[in-house]
């Protein structure tokens, strides 16, 4: 069968889709992948790697200031949703035509169409192609049940749940449906009434790439939801040689804690800045590290015998060598410091790293989320000391990490979507 994939995003919101299309073309599907990188990076050579075809879609060339006055507003905002306006107005809307026109173009040549969950032109192409579409959900928190409190809303008991979840249909409707609405009156489609429940999720099948040691079902879901395990890039597609200097400091002590806040480093405001706070934070606990940031643009950071200046790293080939990783709490640095048993420490930005935080605690996995508007040296080293300190956190970790590198995500997707294609 010939299977189209669309995603649009960051890192966290492209390797998902590039795991399960290699794991449908290892299946014996034909399958493409159109990506729209916010970060306009190149995913050409996973498709070589795994067989499977890409395509990028849309560019975005915000200057410096621009970005840096974004990650203000985005700070700034602090609720959910407008955080969510924010991102939506600035890196999903200006992209609308070229990815719906690219969307129309793979469902012209494909039998089946899975998209990114808030990828509406892409469900709206597959709608009026008249093709089966499947929605993948990166993040279980938008799934409505009685028994979850939804992002940012106190928790005041299991009776307040369904008050609140229509609370926030009907702020998610008041931000997005209007714009989605607009393509779809201009594609002469119906109007959605409820973006959570008609967009984010396919009335088809909806795979959550989410481990279930993370993401128990709930008992009032609808039957498309399936909790499917994390969407790993297997380790053979993503070739990385360790430099031999990192391989002596490794070797010269105990593990490292791992520092980063992956993607959200191209929206600080000061990279330098919050690179000062990690660097000040590790040294003051006392711990050796490994330190992710852009250090080219950096030099006049003096080097440490006890840390080490990383650059991006494919998490699995460094993660298992690590005793913490600090993080920006996105879906995919949350579930990969897990699988390799690593507790976690979060440095919240916005939007659902909040949340991810606070599913780590709930595991007793990770230590108090911090803030990244008011972090400092002296709060992220008491924290890794907390967690440092802790063996059974790092017990509940490699637990966790065990059930999970048990888990086949990608297989299990991969059975659901010939299930649907099966029933028609």
């Amino acid at each position: 069968m010939k299977i189209g994939l669309q995603t649009w995003g960051s890192d966290g919101d492209i390797r998902p889709f590039l795991a399960l299309a290699g794991g449908l073309s290892t299946a014996g599907h034909e399958v493409s992948l159109v990506i729209t990188s916010v970060d306009n990076k190149d995913y050409s050579r996973f498709g070589q790697e795994m067989n499977f075809s890409v395509s990028h879609v849309g560019r975005l060339d915000y200057k410096e200031d621009f970005l840096n006055n974004f990650a203000v507003k985005l700070r700034g905002a602090r609720v959910p949703i407008k955080q969510l306006h924010l991102i939506f107005k600035y890196f999903f809307d200006p992209l609308i035509p070229e990815m719906y026109g690219a969307a129309q173009e793979l469902c012209a040549v494909t039998d089946m169409v899975i998209g990114h969950f808030a990828h509406h032109p892409v469900q709206a192409a597959a709608e009026k192609a008249r093709k089966p579409y499947v929605t993948v959900t990166l993040n279980h928190s938008g799934i409505p049940s009685r028994y979850t409190v939804p992002l940012g809303v106190p928790n005041l008991g299991i009776w307040m749940n369904p008050f609140w979840w229509k609370l926030v249909f009907v702020v998610v409707d008041g931000v997005l449906k209007a714009g989605i609405n607009n393509l779809r009156k201009q594609e002469q489609l119906p109007p959605v009434a409820n973006v959570l429940q008609e967009v984010w999720t396919s009335r088809n099948l909806n795979l959550i790439a989410v481990s279930s040691a993370i993401c128990q079902p709930r008992s009032d879901w609808n039957l498309v939801h399936k909790v499917c395990g994390f969407f790993n890039v297997p380790q053979a597609a993503e070739k990385w040689t360790m430099a031999e200097d990192l391989k002596d400091f490794l070797r010269a002590g105990p593990p490292p804690v791992y520092l980063t806040v992956g993607s959200m480093l191209s929206l600080d405001t000061a990279p330098e800045i919050i690179t000062t706070i990690l660097v000040e934070g590790a040294r003051k606990a006392g711990c050796r590290a490994l330190i992710q940031s852009r250090w080219d643009e950096l030099p006049e950071f003096p080097d440490y015998p006890e840390i080490y200046k990383i650059k991006a790293t494919p998490h699995q080939h460094i993660f298992p060598h690590c005793a913490v990783v600090v993080h920006h709490g996105g879906a995919g640095t949350t579930q990969s410091a897990t699988r390799h048993g690593c507790p976690s420490i979060i440095i919240e930005h916005f939007g659902d790293q909040i949340f991810w935080a606070k599913e780590l605690q709930r595991l007793g996995i990770a230590a108090k989320v911090l803030h990244r508007r008011n972090i400092t040296a002296e709060k992220l080293a008491h924290t890794i000391r907390t967690v440092l300190d802790s063996p059974g956190m790092k017990e509940k970790t490699e637990k966790l990490g065990e059930i999970i590198r048990h888990e086949d995500g990608v297989k299990k997707a991969v059975g659901f979507i010939d299930q649907c294609c099966a029933q028609g």
